[in-house]
């Protein structure tokens, strides 16, 4: 028998490369354990670190954090990211308020980094778990924070308000959280939150209070900007759409422009009392600061001051200057005062009946006699303000002026104090 020296050959070739195989795939199964050793021994070490860098922390945000304690590092990755994390461990060492930091600094970031850490400190030390024993969620305490000092706090606590009764006044520009006992007073009277905040924190609103702080209206192009003395337009506000209205002008008027708005009003107005036999005109309208300075001053020589201010208002508090406002007049009245006679438009057919209907064309008495202690301005039953049809029609309604509606509708202007 002869010997197959091929097949051997081949036994033993595919039998070493088996060998061989089995061989190598046991040196990987060897380091990839190690390599999953080494890699698992790396993670246990740096897991804080990867966490951190998941939660989207630098590099360096990372070296600071894991500079503190363990303890202190899980109280930081049970919050979410806090973008100011560095300026909080420089400034202080009070860990578990580091997120009541990042959340007021989000509201409060006028404020500096050691005034927002020592307000906090004192706010959740302290005070927050008090108004938590009143009522007060977590969502209700940060609302409140969004306009409350510490003083405010102390105010509520000491007075026991919960957040149900303070929330309907918060809604109200110009709430003031030590106002509340005043607030609840007027609300007791009027039952209206609006009027409760505004006459409060506002009270020359309603001119028999007297003015102790003014304010220069910044969105005076608004129709129902309320303008009077303590709300007081620029010097150099100028309507950009004035227009002369195409109805009659009274001879020795030289100011009867109106905003575009009005004066359409105005002609509408006029041409429906025409219709009936009534013929309006303008006696005035549109003033400039300057000229309302100037029939100012000249009241001034001719009456003493008391009579003065009740009879014509200070330069940047005419609603004049809106270019909304109108003092009319007629030709029946025109042409008596012509022959020498008395006659005053209020008391005309025309005036009663423009009195009666002007708010269906969104215009309305301003300075009615009964309520001179309100608009501060003695009787002008000449004087109609545009506030558009909506308004004057819920002003009609409710018998208000143009005082009442701001104040009960919660309308006031952009304002910025005067200092």
């Amino acid at each position: 028998m002869r010997f197959n020296r091929n097949k051997r050959y081949t036994y033993y070739s595919s039998y070493s490369s088996s060998r061989r195989q089995r061989v190598r795939w046991d040196r990987i199964a060897i380091i990839a354990g190690a390599i999953v050793v080494v890699v698992g021994v790396v993670i246990w070490f740096n897991l804080s670190r990867i966490k951190l860098m998941f939660k989207g922390y630098s590099f360096g945000q990372q070296n600071d954090i894991l500079s503190l304690d363990s303890q202190q590092v899980s109280e930081i990755l049970s919050h979410d990211k806090m973008t100011h994390i560095q300026d909080w461990i420089k400034t202080s060492q009070n860990v578990k308020f580091y997120d009541e930091y990042e959340e007021y600094y989000t509201i409060h970031d006028d404020l500096k980094v050691k005034v927002v850490v020592s307000t906090v400190d004192k706010i959740f030390s302290n005070q927050a778990s008090k108004l938590t024993s009143l009522g007060y969620s977590d969502d209700e305490i940060w609302k409140v924070l969004e306009t409350a000092s510490i003083d405010d706090l102390d105010y509520l606590i000491a007075k026991q308000y919960t957040y149900d009764q303070i929330k309907p006044y918060m809604q109200v520009k110009g709430f003031a959280f030590q106002d509340m006992e005043k607030y609840m007073k007027v609300y007791a009277q009027k039952q209206n939150y609006n009027y409760a905040v505004l006459s409060t924190t506002y009270p020359f609103i309603i001119s028999e209070n007297k003015v102790t702080r003014s304010y220069t209206i910044q969105n005076p192009d608004d129709i129902l900007t309320l303008v009077k003395k303590g709300f007081q337009l620029a010097d150099t506000y100028v309507p950009k759409d004035l227009v002369q209205p195409n109805i009659p002008v009274a001879p020795d008027c030289d100011n009867s422009k109106m905003r575009k708005e009005a004066a359409k009003a105005l002609e509408e107005m006029a041409k429906e009392a025409k219709n009936l036999g009534y013929e309006l005109a303008i006696n005035s309208a549109y003033r400039s600061y300057a000229d309302q300075k100037k029939t100012y001053d000249d009241y001034f020589k001719k009456y003493d001051a008391i009579t003065a201010a009740s009879l014509v208002a200070l330069p940047g508090a005419s609603e004049h200057q809106t270019g909304l406002s109108v003092d009319l007049t007629s030709t029946s009245v025109i042409q008596k005062k012509a022959k020498g006679d008395v006659a005053v438009f209020g008391d005309s057919e025309e005036g009663k009946w423009v009195e009666k209907n002007a708010y269906r064309f969104g215009f309305v008495l301003r300075f009615p006699l009964d309520k001179s202690n309100i608009t501060g301005i003695r009787n002008e039953p000449w004087h109609f303000r545009y506030v558009g049809k909506e308004a004057a029609k819920k002003m009609h309604e409710n018998n208000w002026l143009l005082e009442e509606y701001c104040l009960y509708e919660g309308i006031i202007p952009q304002i910025k104090e005067n200092k």
